[in-house]
């Protein structure tokens, strides 16, 4: 060894020594070749592992020749042998292995002796009467709200684990939860029901059929409440078994005096409005029961109506029937081909880094025609990409689907249609909403109107037009809708064509003096020189004033003091709900309730488990807004903007309706359409069966003598 090897073997030991670390016995040079030449501005040696030069690594590189270095290499290196680390790094002692899992809960059981205050709350035990109760109370509304079924209770893998809980706890049988502990809960949801409706002034009533999973017809009604925060449903009672019964306009007549007279007598409230679809029945009951209760305001549901006026769309433009045939070509081909589907997918992650699902038009669920045509408009360069790239293969592009997506024609008329539809989607999900109002639908009926009137393709606009002024004259009571328009504070006057042979300020003050007339069956005295002062913002309707208030029952309820007449009718128009949703959400939740596997469940029964889950609906949602008020209220004071409230955005942009997507299936020919295209034949080929004949237009007494078409009443922006 020479001179040089050994100062520096000797300095290795005196920078150990001077660490206070013990040298190994075994060298760590033992593993690294010694370099002749030194590290820069260093006394160490340039050193070489060997292992990486075994393991055929093509440029080693040199380390640094101190014991840390090395040390740092042998722990990380790939190629060092795991003999050779655990020569080096030896594993603790025994002593300081980690303690089992027995040992662990050994010694939280010691640390929880010697601080427990009392064996009671150690050792598990029965539960006391109050606490089983508490415990039944809670399974009842989670068999309710979860969808489990009674027979859970005693079923052997449910019951291990309640035990595993709680081994004392007492698991009451499938009987118990059916004939006691839900019907108990059902009893205190239908106490709340009653609470919340006596001496409610009003009422809005909803009802619809529905034909349940034994394929029974049933009725049911819903009365709806307005608040601060909306509406809240209720349901009237349980549901009627109506299979076989004769299901035409005078049986709706009577069955909706019978539930009017009960609201009548039991909760000493009012029914004002009655909202329904425009089914024969519906139609020609809401007529006999507006002659009969000029009080009560009789409407359609608005949002079954913009569903149909999307549906005029499709039927009243043929050229759109060709557009629409090649759009569910494509749609049907990607969403039955899952082989297709995938390279499909493969493109758009290429082109966009996500997917488009295609998806299908719906019958009855207009909308989805929009959503589906949109949908491959989103999708156009991939799929354009998706028929370049595999044109050779006819088992993922036929010949048709090929023409179609070469089609210049097929894309704009997909432009056009989805142009079109675009502000009717938006306008059906502002009618569904629950915070929708009489001049809300107006709002929105009129934003249609301009849509359709700006149309470049005149033929196109003025049949769409057509149709929906002849919609709007056979549904809408133009004198209600323009009154709760111009009683909203956010529209008032503005959106009106300003005609002094027609609609004109003092038109607008006359209906309004009529309709309180009407509803409130008194004259009234002071209601003109409000609605002046309210249409100049004098007085109390100074802007300064009033921009403070969002909502427009606080600026009614602001107002009411010294404009009691017209806060009154603003109150009145702006409580109804203009909207047959709450009983299709009730269907929605009878459906999963009364499923296949629990087709044995009474009717009134159903309806019990119904209400019981719209009350536990009603918890949830004011849970979640207390929650949303307190992280808008901290957020608030992080931000140093300190607000009792949080500001409401009254405006509704638009929205986006969401749509159960079919994937589709089955081992039919690929390209085969006929079911769709038989649907569309029969669409285009359908007559007007949704609107009522010349005599029920004239019997309403609702349109006469007060009617202005779409066109004198509105401006088009």
């Amino acid at each position: 060894m020479s001179e040089s090897e050994e100062s520096d073997e000797e300095t290795d030991e005196q920078q150990d020594t001077k660490r206070g670390t013990k040298v190994s016995r075994l060298d760590l040079w033992t593993e690294f070749e010694r370099s002749a030449e030194y590290w820069p501005k260093s006394k160490h040696r340039k050193a070489t592992c060997k292992h990486c030069v075994e393991a055929g690594v093509k440029v080693v590189k040199p380390i640094r020749g101190d014991r840390p270095r090395l040390l740092q290499h042998l722990k990380t290196c790939a190629n060092v042998p795991r003999v050779v680390r655990e020569r080096h790094f030896p594993k603790n002692d025994e002593s300081k292995k980690r303690k089992s899992a027995t040992d662990t809960l050994a010694d939280d059981a010691n640390k929880r002796t010697k601080s427990q205050a009392s064996l009671r709350t150690f050792l598990d035990r029965p539960l006391t009467s109050s606490e089983q109760q508490q415990f039944e109370e809670l399974y009842g509304d989670a068999c309710v709200s979860c969808s489990i079924p009674f027979a859970a209770s005693e079923d052997t893998r449910m019951v291990r684990l309640l035990k595993f809980l709680r081994p004392q706890l007492v698991i009451p049988s499938r009987f118990t939860v059916a004939r006691r502990i839900v019907p108990a809960r059902i009893k205190e949801a239908t106490a709340e029901v009653s609470s919340k409706l006596i001496g409610q002034k009003y009422l809005t009533m909803t009802f619809d059929g529905y034909k349940n999973v034994s394929r029974d017809k049933v009725l049911g009604f819903l009365v709806t409440v307005r608040n601060e925060n909306g509406t809240e449903n209720f349901t009237l009672g349980s549901a009627i078994d109506i299979t076989g019964t004769n299901y035409d306009g005078e049986y709706v007549m009577r069955e909706t005096l019978q539930k009017l007279t009960e609201v009548k007598k039991d909760y000493k409230a009012d029914v004002r409005f009655v909202t329904c679809d425009s089914d024969g029945a519906h139609r020609k009951a809401r007529r006999l029961l507006s002659q009969k209760l000029p009080h009560i305001i009789f409407l359609p549901c608005s949002a079954h109506q913009i569903n149909l006026v999307i549906q005029d769309v499709a039927k009243f433009v043929p050229r759109f029937k060709e557009t629409l045939r090649q759009n569910d070509c494509i749609t049907t081909w990607f969403r039955k081909s899952s082989l297709s589907q995938g390279k499909l997918e493969a493109v758009q992650l290429e082109y966009y880094s996500k997917v488009v699902s295609m998806t299908s038009w719906t019958p009855t669920r207009w909308y989805s025609v929009y959503l589906s045509v949109q949908r491959v408009l989103d999708s156009k360069s991939a799929l354009q990409m998706y028929g370049v790239k595999y044109s050779a293969n006819l088992g993922l592009v036929p010949f048709n689907l090929k023409v179609i997506l070469d089609d210049d024609e097929f894309w704009l008329g997909a432009k056009e249609i989805a142009a079109v539809l675009r502000p009717l989607v938006s306008a059906q999900a502002k009618a569904e909403s629950d915070n929708c109002t009489i001049a809300d639908i107006g709002s929105a009926i009129r934003d249609i109107y301009c849509g359709f009137s700006l149309l470049k393709d005149r033929d196109v606009s003025w049949t769409l037009v057509s149709q929906l002024e002849k919609r709007w004259k056979s549904f809408y009571p133009t004198d209600v809708f323009a009154v709760a328009m111009f009683l909203d504070p956010k529209l008032k006057l503005d959106m009106f064509r300003r005609d002094p042979n027609k609609v004109h300020s003092g038109a607008i003050y006359t209906w309004a003096s009529d309709l309180y007339r009407q509803f409130f069956q008194k004259d009234p005295t002071s209601l003109l020189t409000s609605a002046i002062r309210y249409t100049a913002n004098q007085g109390v309707f100074d802007l300064k004033y009033t921009s403070q208030l969002s909502n427009p029952f606080d600026y009614w309820t602001y107002a009411e003091a010294e404009h009691s007449e017209l806060a009154q009718l603003a109150k009145f128009l702006l409580s109804a709900c203009p909207h047959a949703a709450s009983v299709e959400r009730f269907w929605k939740k009878m459906n999963d309730v009364h499923t296949a596997s629990r087709n044995r469940l009474g009717l009134n029964l159903v309806s019990g488990m119904c209400t019981l889950k719209m009350k536990l609906c009603r918890e949830d949602e004011e849970l979640s807004r207390k929650r949303k008020r307190e992280k808008d209220e901290k957020k608030a004071k992080m931000t140093g903007n300190v607000s009792d409230e949080p500001v409401v955005v009254v405006t509704v942009d638009e929205e986006t309706v969401p749509v159960k997507l079919d994937q589709g299936g089955g081992e039919t020919d690929l390209m085969e359409l006929e079911s769709q295209m038989a649907i569309l034949d029969d669409l285009f080929g359908q007559d007007d069966n949704d609107m009522p004949s010349s005599e029920e237009l004239e019997d309403d007494v609702s349109l006469t003598g007060k009617f202005f078409t779409l066109a004198d009443l509105f401006v088009v922006k």
